[in-house]
């Protein structure tokens, strides 16, 4: 191999079959250099947040679901999974994730039993893939094979693989599609085959379309940059032809995936995302950005996606760009539109889908920078003197901006390590260059210093892996689990009471209390129904039901989260029959829900509490409320009205033969006084609240003390904004808070995140807190509300309802059920049953709205229409009806036969391409 090794080094030749070999070598050798320490620490990849919550769940639900097909195929596909969230169709939720990567199919290979080691396996194999991708790459642009061996090297092992290795493995698949997109267009560019593009355009677009988004807008990109970089300024007609060559080749390949892409699109079209302000209102980034432009350059950190943690190698291409922009061309041209695009938030935000502008495009950085690295590589011993000097002037000057630098953001070791490591580089070029001046080098010393200069960029970029995920540096792999535990972690999320409960015919769901924050995806594990999901992609009807009852906790991918704060109507009106928590959380069970000592009797620290009074799953209803009627009321109320009939517009359900509910709903607020205990820490004034210190606090002390006794209480926050005591412009101060109320043994919290968090930041004008029920003994009559940070809490008002016993609603949620559809047949792709009504009326369900459920009445096809803010409903005539809904991907058959137009149109194009 070093033999080998020396003659890749030190010769130019083009890359061969040795050269490919040569590489997995170098890679084993960075792999183990890198994560035996994991092996060491017998840690795992999966990180503790969504690696534990959503990448590797899924990969394993979906390998099981896939072998559960080959196992029985007649049973055919789930599309639509009971146990993720309400219910949720699988294309949509998973198509995020693992249905178009490639790489998960590899996972069948492996037994059932190592499907975490197949999770790791396959990791490190799109890692060896995307160097493998980059070879090719280099191939085609004709680069030598010593400069393609250190690039690839730069490439595969840059900081963004580091980071997603254990963070969002899926985020890896651009890396690898970005150099084959390439290859595809330089080969329509020199006249060649367009298969490769059209292939690279399938693959990058059944992946994940968020990426192939930015995979698009980034080709474009690089395609005109390089034809002006070919062919200079030719004619109009010359251009045109190689964007028409290239745009139907886009087409092609596009079409060809649709089969997933679009039911995928399709179902997050209508997901819970919301795209928010353009830019999120910036203008220019915070300060702290733009210093992070150059402190991160060449260490493992990242603000608001920017991610570059290049090898310092790097750092003596950059005069070299200029210097010899005609050699490097569109390398250079490319760099440099890049920085301008990174110095705006209106650039990030279009990056971004139009998004907040987080800068997760900076995958492709790379593949410019180490494919500028190996072109400078293979010239190291036929540098001038103005060359190397200017890259040690380079050196010095971005030296001096390291040192400015850290007088404010302090002195790390992984700040100085890249500058050393440059140094060192600079040293072997100087060395060898004006050695070669004074008499040619030998083939021993070229080699002495090729492998030195291969060498220092390995370490360099093993370094700044290691100061990641090591202890003496960042410590990330303490955000990862232990290996061989993950699957127990799953399976004791309820210490396994969830097997104990009782099985009948009865659909109901488990639940869980505010307190319960680390149940995200269990339930597709524990093969429950329930309620909580956490997904990029998530039923955007069922994001609006959680918005328009105003659950605390609601987050734009969790809707229906952490109990939806402990609600009781909420919580019955989903089903939840039974609600699973530990002993300690007994106080925040909802008002209704009675510890079942059968069920908890066990030495276990959970518990089960029921509720006789969980709605069904489907009932026919004869009073209804419009829309237009329903939104005028205030959170409880809209609650209130669910246990009395359906939510329906007259153009979608006929309403004539319905009774239009006009009782008064029984919400009533207290008068109270709002004071603060300790004037030095918070201070009340008109319509505002003054918190002096973090966590200040103020007191709502209500006049009569018996009006909260039997009621439940809410304490409701409206017109609610935030404006920091302090402003620090250059590090910015953030705008995320928590509001906090207690009342008696609950304590609540709502978290408004900051405007910078873009995948998650909602703006919270309002805060619903519900502090449960108080019993005919409360005596509790001040209500505390806090806020954690400093700042000036602009309020239109606050207002305590409260919502006495409802002597009724038993008997309402009776009548329910005596108005139930009688389930007889509750699968994945079926539901069926029949109702027998006197009168018209909608039957209303708790199944998440999509198109894709369709329904049949008496055997005849009836449309579905949306009801209660999020749910599928039907309008009923009177009499016996048999009810049956079936389930199909929305899109899924127009995307098939795309599909087999897009293979249509490749036959055509490659009968064509052969005769052109």
């Amino acid at each position: 191999m070093l033999k080998d090794l020396g003659e890749n080094l030190f010769e130019e030749k083009k890359i061969t079959k040795r050269t490919f070999a040569l590489f997995t070598g170098l890679f084993l050798i960075m792999i183990v250099g890198i994560y035996s320490y994991f092996v060491v620490m017998q840690k795992s990849f999966i990180w503790q947040g969504d690696g534990f919550s959503q990448h590797y769940l899924i990969f394993k639900d979906y390998l099981a679901l896939i072998k559960d097909y080959f196992a029985d195929p007649s049973v055919g596909l789930p599309f639509w999974d009971w146990t993720n969230g309400m219910g949720a169709d699988v294309l949509s939720a998973y198509g995020y994730y693992v249905i178009g990567d490639p790489f998960v199919y590899l996972g069948l290979l492996f037994p059932t039993s190592m499907t975490e080691l197949a999770f790791h396996v396959l990791i490190l194999l799109r890692l060896y893939f995307i160097g493998m991708a980059f070879l090719f790459y280099c191939r085609e642009m004709q680069v030598g094979s010593s400069g393609a061996l250190v690039g690839s090297m730069m490439y595969t092992f840059t900081f963004y693989v580091i980071l997603n290795v254990t963070r969002h493995p899926f985020f890896l698949m651009p890396m690898l599609f970005f150099p084959l997109l390439c290859i595809g267009i330089e080969k329509i560019l020199h006249n060649k085959s367009n298969t490769v593009f059209i292939v690279a355009i399938f693959l990058s677009a059944c992946s994940n379309f968020y990426f192939f988004y930015m995979l698009s807008v980034l080709i474009f990109i690089y395609a005109v940059i390089r034809y002006f970089q070919l062919y200079g300024k030719k004619t109009i007609r010359h251009f045109l032809t190689y964007v028409w060559t290239s745009i139907y080749s886009y087409l092609i390949g596009l079409v060809l995936s649709s089969v997933l892409f679009v039911p995928i699109v399709g179902g997050f079209l209508q997901s819970s995302r919301e795209p928010g302000e353009f830019a999120s209102g910036l203008l220019i980034y915070p300060t702290k950005y733009y210093w992070s432009l150059i402190l991160n350059v060449f260490v493992s950190e990242r603000y608001l996606w920017t991610v570059f943690g290049f090898s310092s190698f790097a750092l003596l291409l950059l005069p070299m760009l200029w210097m010899k922009r005609k050699e490097f061309g569109f390398i250079s041209g490319s760099l440099a539109l890049f920085a301008v695009i990174l110095l705006l938030p209106a650039f990030g935000s279009i990056m971004n889908g139009f998004a907040g502008p987080y800068n997760r495009w900076t995958f492709a950085i790379p593949l410019f920078i180490s494919l500028g690295a190996a072109m400078l590589f293979n010239s190291r011993f036929k540098l001038k003197k103005k060359e190397y000097s200017a890259m040690g002037a380079v050196l010095l000057v971005y030296s001096g901006a390291i040192v400015l630098i850290m007088q404010v953001v302090g002195f790390k070791t992984a700040y100085v390590a890249p500058l050393i490591f440059a140094g060192m580089m600079w040293l072997l070029l100087f060395s060898a260059n004006r050695q070669q001046t004074r008499k040619p080098l030998t083939r021993r010393s070229k080699w002495l210093y090729s492998a030195f200069l291969l060498v220092v960029i390995m370490v360099d970029l093993g370094f700044s892996a290691m100061d990641y995920y090591y202890p003496w540096g960042q410590n990330k792999i303490e955000l990862s689990l232990d290996y061989g535990t993950v699957d127990e972690n799953y399976l004791s999320t309820f210490d396994g009471l969830e097997q104990e409960l009782p099985q009948n015919q009865d659909i109901s769901r488990i639940g869980v209390t505010s307190k319960d924050n680390h149940v995200k995806n269990q339930m597709i594990i524990l093969e429950e129904m329930g309620l909580n999901s956490y997904l990029s992609v998530s039923n955007g009807f069922i994001s609006n039901f959680a918005q328009q009852l105003e659950t605390g906790q609601f987050q734009l991918i969790q809707p229906l989260r952490n109990g939806f704060d402990d609600r009781q109507i909420a919580n019955n009106f989903l089903g939840v029959r039974y609600i699973l928590t530990e002993k300690e959380n007994e106080a925040y069970l909802p008002y209704g829900y009675e510890v079942a000592e059968d069920l908890s009797d066990k030495s276990s620290s959970f518990i089960v509490a029921e509720t006789k009074n969980y709605f069904p799953f489907a009932y026919a209803n004869t009073t209804y409320l419009t829309y237009e009627s329903f939104r005028q009321l205030n959170p409880i109320e809209k609650e209130q009205f669910l246990s009395y009939g359906v939510i329906v517009e007259s153009e979608e359900g006929d309403t004539t033969d319905l009774t239009l509910f006009d009782q008064p709903l029984e919400v009533k607020s207290e008068d109270y006084q709002l004071v603060s205990n300790d004037p030095i820490k918070a201070s009340v004034e008109e319509e505002k609240i003054i918190i002096k210190e973090s966590n200040g606090k103020v007191e709502l002390i209500v006049d009569d003390p018996t009006a909260l006794q039997n009621t439940e209480v809410y304490v409701y926050l409206e017109g609610l904004d935030f404006t920091p005591s302090t402003s620090d412009p250059l590090t910015r101060t953030p705008t995320s808070f928590t509001a906090k109320v207690a009342l008696g043994e609950r304590k609540k919290a709502i978290r408004q995140s900051d405007v910078l968090s873009f995948s998650s930041y909602i703006k919270r004008s309002e805060m619903l807190f519900n502090m449960g029920y108080q019993d005919e003994n409360s005596k509790e009559k001040t209500i505390s509300l806090q806020f954690s940070e400093a700042g000036e809490y602009a309020l239109e008002d606050i207002t305590v309802f409260v919502v006495p016993k409802d002597a009724g609603y038993s008997a309402r949620v009776a009548e329910k059920r005596a108005n139930q559809l009688n389930i007889e047949q509750f699968t994945n792709k079926m539901v069926s049953g029949s109702v027998t009504m006197t009168e018209s009326s909608i039957l209303s369900t708790t199944i998440p709205y999509t198109e894709g459920w369709k329904a049949e009445v008496n055997g005849k096809k009836v449309e579905t229409i949306l009801v209660n803010e999020g749910f599928i409903g039907l309008p009923l005539e009177s009499g016996t009806s048999a009810v049956t809904f079936t389930y199909q991907p929305p899109f899924l058959i127009v995307g098939a036969w795309l599909s087999l137009v897009g293979t249509i149109a490749l036959a055509v194009n490659h009968v064509f391409w052969n005769k052109h």
